[in-house]
């Protein structure tokens, strides 16, 4: 005769309990994403680095810098690239670049005057955004960004 071995509903329940808080944890990397202002530059920082938008300044103008998909992009092309904010569009010609310690391309440009002023006003004040470019589509997380961008703008005069 075969011996049958069962356990109390209490440990099962907990059992159960520790597997699904483990699903949640596992599922929701994107929680710990938010703006950052460092090495002069504000932007998305995740796992210990900046990835998906970096703003710096450059002189008066504001430096963009797109990032993060594995797309090898055409050098000396230039590409649009849209970044939503609030269900308000604003298009950008950009050409693929290098960011020092960024493994894969990026997508690179620079404005300045009211352009420069408008966006980062948006994203300060934002509550999402999405950035397309023809590698692919992200949604931008913006929680830190009024801090991040506030204090670029305080560190380096720009835009």
């Amino acid at each position: 005769m075969q011996r049958m071995t069962t356990t109390s509903r209490p440990f099962r329940l907990s059992v159960s309990l520790l597997v699904l808080f483990g699903f949640c944890a596992a599922a929701s990397p994107a929680s710990a994403a938010s703006w950052r202002f460092a090495g002069g530059e504000a932007g998305l920082w995740v796992d210990g680095e900046f990835n998906g938008l970096v703003v710096g300044c450059r002189g008066e103008a504001l430096s963009l810098s797109f990032f993060g998909f594995a797309a090898r992009l055409q050098p000396d092309t230039t590409y649009s690239v849209v970044v939503t904010v609030d269900d308000t569009a604003r298009r950008y010609r950009a050409k693929p670049g290098q960011r020092p310690g960024a493994r894969r391309q990026a997508l690179v440009t620079a404005i300045s005057g009211n352009a420069a002023a408008d966006l980062v006003e948006a994203l300060r004040k934002g509550r999402k955004a999405e950035v397309a470019t023809p590698a692919g589509r992200y949604d931008l997380p913006l929680s830190g960004s009024a801090k991040a961008l506030d204090a670029l703008v305080a560190a380096s005069g720009c835009p």
